[in-house]
Formats: C-alpha cells, structure tokens, sequence
C-alpha cells in the first residue's frame, strides 16, 4: 500500500485535452494513503499549484475558478512544480464545510459530465 510522496514516479499526469489542439489543460493526481493514515485506506489526491496535495473528492464541491488552482496550462508548468516539492508532502484531507461524502460524490458527477462535454465540444470543433 502506497503513502502519499512528492515523487513523480508516484503520479499520474492527465490529459484534460479541452485546450488547443487537445493539449491541456493537465490536473496530477496520485492514489495513496495520507502519511501518518491509521487506516491506510487508499484515497486519490490531486496536486494544487501551491504544491498541496488535496482530497480528490473535496475538489469537486469547490467552485470553477477554485478548481483552476488544480489544472495546469501544460505538462512542462506540472513537471516543474513535481521537481521543486522537497521532503515530505503538504496534504488537506479535510471535507468541506457543511459537506458529506454523498454531496461530494454528487458534485463529483456534475462536474465530470461538465469536464466530458467541454472535451466532446472541443474535439467536434
């Protein structure tokens, strides 16, 4: 079982492909258990540009503009911050105020139907 690290090889990379040419937008995400975790339950992170890996699903109830801080312009802006991160990770496993995992998971649906018709508008573009 994997504990959340600052390591690229640790990452995945995702091609949101809704910019130009299908390139870009890119989010980095990782599946690992928080450090420090008791149950070493396995959740996925995404990395924000503050170099704060966060709670896959507490993205989705945040609004557009918060969850740019999670969407890279392109690969190369990713890869760069993934080198500068030194020593053990930054993380945020809190749930959003007033929120619960089944809101979560609602608002997660909403916003991949919304990612998957951008990139359907795009590419028939």
């Amino acid at each position: 079982m994997a504990t959340l690290t600052n390591s690229y090889h640790n990452c995945e990379m995702i091609n949101l492909g809704s910019g130009p040419g299908g390139r870009g937008p890119f989010i980095v995400r990782q599946e690992a258990s928080a450090p420090g975790s008791t149950t070493l339950q396995q959740d996925r992170f995404l990395l924000r540009k503050d170099g704060t890996w966060v709670l896959n699903i507490a993205v989705f109830a945040l609004s557009e503009k918060d969850k740019e801080q999670f969407m890279f312009t392109s690969s190369g802006d990713a890869t760069k911050l993934l080198s500068e991160l030194q020593g053990d990770p930054v993380f945020d496993i809190s749930l959003p105020e007033g929120t619960s995992v089944e809101k979560l998971k609602a608002a997660a649906q909403t916003t991949l139907t919304g990612i998957w018709g951008k990139i359907n508008r795009t590419s028939s573009s």
